[in-house]
């Protein structure tokens, strides 16, 4: 089970989540990789996404991919579990 004590929470203590709009990546001189994560309600248009622009390390973004691979898991087995599938 997930420790969410470090997560930013509303006032009633309900996680704080934003809907995923998109994403892309960059390469940096083949020494990082980055990640730009568009986030919240779609914007108007000609207006730029809210957004979050990490750089990581090949480790880091292996450990992320796995991290991501596995929770794709869990909902597709959960799907399953439900009938949905």
């Amino acid at each position: 089970m997930a420790d969410f004590d470090d997560w930013d929470k509303n006032e009633q203590g309900h996680l704080k989540l934003w809907p995923f709009l998109g994403f892309a990546t960059a390469m940096f001189a083949h020494e990082r990789s980055g990640l730009r994560l568009e986030v919240g309600a779609p914007q108007k248009p000609g207006q730029p996404a809210a957004a979050v622009q990490v750089a990581f390390s090949e480790q880091a973004l292996r450990m992320l991919s796995d991290a991501l691979a596995d929770a794709a898991d869990r909902l597709a087995a959960g799907k399953k579990e439900a009938g949905h599938a």
